[in-house]
């Protein structure tokens, strides 16, 4: 079962501690996820996915991070974003204090493209520093290619599935919270190919309305397997970490 740290009293956590000092740590955003989707999209998927992982490896799941890294979508009315000294703090704050009470190890992870390369330079850091083992549980490449895979079985093309609020993000809350998923008709956004600088220049000069890919695809059974094709990778990759033993400084 997923330990989540918000919901357990501090003499039960002390006890588990017993048992395990692996606690999960998602990382997220709140950020535009254009005209059919909310701006939790990546909370969601955070949410779910940390619970999914911290059941599947019997650890403690902290309380996602928000907001992230959404500079980019700031064209978009609701989006927060952060400074990356501030994200960086943020996450710093959380595994030190994690440390502090003996965890062992922290599994950073992120449903949000924008928070990777400062998720894994602070990680870098406090791994160096901290008693605790501090690692990014995959890659954002390995999550994109599960995504794609996973989309490809239904017939939907890596560039439907979308990089953005398209059927694959669609299809993941259509089967978790269906009430937050406004009609899809028209909401098709940007198709073609893009670039990490593309998107560093703001969404808006790719899509008009903040989309990169087609919801329209979208289905709820699409859905189920992305989370269970998704939940297996990074348990798979936090077991991996966890594993190999880590050099003495």
């Amino acid at each position: 079962m997923a330990w989540k740290l918000a919901e357990m009293t501090w003499p039960a956590i002390e006890s588990k501690l017993a048992e395990t000092g692996l606690v999960v740590v998602p990382t997220a955003s709140i950020e535009q996820h254009g005209p059919h989707l909310p701006l939790s999209v990546d909370t969601i998927r955070a949410d779910v996915l940390g619970a999914g992982i911290a059941s599947e490896l019997d650890c403690f799941l902290a309380p996602t991070v928000r907001p992230g890294l959404s500079a980019h979508h700031m064209a978009f009315p609701g989006t927060i974003t952060l400074d990356e000294t501030t994200f960086k703090h943020v996450v710093a704050g959380y595994c030190e204090s994690l440390d502090d009470h003996g965890f062992t190890d922290v599994a950073l992870l992120t449903t949000h493209g924008g928070n990777t390369d400062a998720l894994e330079a602070v990680a870098t850091a406090l791994d160096d520093r901290l008693d605790a083992h501090v690692f990014v549980a995959g890659t954002r490449s390995g999550l994109m290619r599960i995504r794609e895979t996973t989309m490809r079985g239904f017939g939907v093309t890596a560039e439907e599935a979308g990089a953005h609020a398209g059927a694959a993000e669609t299809a993941f809350v259509l089967q978790t919270n269906p009430e937050l998923v406004e009609p899809t008709d028209g909401a098709t956004g940007y198709l073609g190919a893009f670039t990490k600088e593309d998107v560093a220049t703001g969404v808006e000069t790719l899509s008009e309305n903040g989309v990169l890919g087609d919801p329209e695809r979208a289905t709820i059974e699409q859905g189920r397997e992305l989370i269970d094709a998704s939940v297996a990778y990074f348990a798979d990759e936090i077991r991996a970490a966890v594993s190999q033993p880590q050099e003495v400084s």
